[in-house]
């Protein structure tokens, strides 16, 4: 019986360390040649993994850091153990923000014909919107666009839109549709005693430049449409002038989007 008893106690206070030393335990390696080991708590494929260190901090990776991962036992050099490597990775991963709060700006250049004369004018519009998916968005924007410098014809809309990216790369096409109002003011300046704005719409495809978390370029191309009217009285014969205005630009556009 004693010897029972003692081969018990024995297998007792041995066990602890047979658990011990079968704990499971991920291995990352960086490929800067550190080392960290504990338990992956999350692993996103082609973006970042989430690591429990072995004294309870977490610490986080991006993909195009880790040479290799190893998943196994840390015990002894008998005990089976995985490896897993991560091939390089082919440029920065894809992290672009799909879902949630986004705020773009954009500038733009607005070229039509007037009487068969060409003309330019500038604009710059601010956007703040909810993306619910990828591929629908919505948002609420306002901006100032001059139309023509020489006539002082200035508008300001404010719109509704709609977004939308149309793949999971860095460089990713994309739709926006904009509708809303343009207010227009007096300009004592160019002799503009009232002025009225109208419906304002604007339809653009273009492209993401990047796929960061944080900020990209976007460029596009689309047309722009507002309706306006002035009352002008001219500098030197004191007449009245009127113009009922539609404006039909192509929109040319490079913003940014955060």
């Amino acid at each position: 019986m004693n010897a029972i008893r003692r081969a018990v106690l024995i297998l007792v206070l041995l066990l602890p360390w047979r658990l011990k030393a079968q704990t499971d335990v991920d291995v990352i390696h960086l490929k800067n040649g550190s080392q960290f080991e504990g338990k992956i708590l999350e692993y996103l494929q082609g973006s970042m993994l989430r690591l429990e260190l072995r004294s309870g901090g977490e610490i986080e990776f991006r993909e195009e850091e880790i040479g290799r991962i190893e998943q196994g036992w840390e015990s002894s050099k008998t005990d089976r153990q995985e490896t897993v490597s991560i091939p390089p990775p082919k440029g920065r991963a894809y992290a672009f923000k799909e879902n949630g709060v986004y705020n773009a700006t954009y500038f733009s250049t607005l070229s039509g014909s007037v009487n068969k004369d060409f003309q330019l004018g500038l604009g710059i519009h601010n956007v703040t919107g909810y993306q619910l998916h990828r591929v629908f968005g919505l948002g609420f924007g306002f901006g100032v666009d001059t139309y023509s410098f020489d006539n002082g014809e200035t508008l300001y809309p404010v719109f509704a839109e709609a977004r939308g990216y149309l793949s999971q790369k860095r460089v990713s096409p994309y739709y926006s549709g904009s509708l809303g109002y343009g207010f227009a003011f007096r300009n004592s300046d160019e002799f503009i005693n009232k002025a009225n704005g109208g419906l304002f719409y604007r339809a653009a495809l273009g492209l993401r430049l990047g796929a960061d978390k944080d900020t990209n370029v976007l460029a596009d191309i689309g047309y722009q449409y507002q309706q306006a009217f002035f009352e002008r009285r001219t500098e030197f014969q004191n007449e009245i002038e009127e113009k009922r205005l539609e404006f039909n630009r192509i929109a040319i556009r490079i913003g940014l989007i955060f």
